[in-house]
């Protein structure tokens, strides 16, 4: 689709078009946005990522990140899903805390204490995941859409900058994919204690409290 064919489906002018492509068209309205989506085809997570980043535009900012602290009642009850794989997580991926079983498997995630710095400077993450290349895009594409969300919070920038070092994690970066939540519920883990695969089924929880800006992942072991 050339910026003719866009302007003419998104009912704007080619001028408007070539300004939002260049940087230079400011507040967007949703209306615009929702025109531009429906020209584009773009799918549902795509049309989110397109009016967080319109929003950014018009200063809807939200409020920064703050610094978030895991209870002891939420510790406890991430031990007691022992079995299953279990971590409080925020939206820089960085693991608050993780029970007993999550440590194990995922192993030195607590050295690094982020999830992306273990895809890309943990060599066992490669031993660990199964299906590393993929789940590593899913992740550094969910970073991207939640960025879009709350740009300039400081807790991205410290990220960023250390994922910058590595050759894949900007690989996958410039690869500019979007994502909320995971293309499949199971994803595979070699259980290196074990000499194993297991399959796990991935399901993730928003805090209620929303005054705790983090969610809890889990792993179930499959029966």
């Amino acid at each position: 689709m050339n910026r003719a064919e866009l302007a003419t489906a998104a009912r704007a002018s080619v001028g408007y078009i070539q300004k939002l492509e260049q940087g230079h068209a400011d507040n967007p309205s949703t209306a615009v946005v929702d025109r531009l989506a429906d020209a584009l085809g773009s799918i549902s997570v795509e049309r989110q990522h397109l009016h967080d980043l319109a929003g950014v535009q018009r200063g809807d900012q939200p409020e920064p990140m703050r610094r978030q602290e895991v209870t002891s009642v939420q510790r406890e009850a991430a031990d007691g899903l022992h079995p299953s794989l279990a971590a409080y997580v925020d939206e820089g991926w960085n693991v608050l805390y993780s029970n007993v079983e999550y440590r194990r498997v995922f192993r030195r995630i607590t050295e690094v204490g982020n999830v992306l710095t273990w895809f890309f400077f943990v060599p066992e993450s490669k031993a660990v995941m199964v299906e590393w290349e993929h789940e590593a895009r899913l992740t550094v594409a969910w970073l991207r859409a939640l960025m879009a969300r709350r740009p300039g919070n400081p807790v991205f920038d410290e990220v960023l900058e250390m994922l910058s070092r590595s050759a894949e994690f900007v690989r996958m970066w410039e690869l500019q994919e979007v994502i909320l939540g995971r293309h499949k519920p199971h994803f595979l883990v070699h259980d290196l204690d074990l000499g194993r695969r297991v399959e796990l089924l991935a399901q993730v929880y928003p805090i209620p409290d929303p005054s705790q800006e983090m969610q809890l992942y889990l792993g179930i072991p499959a029966r």
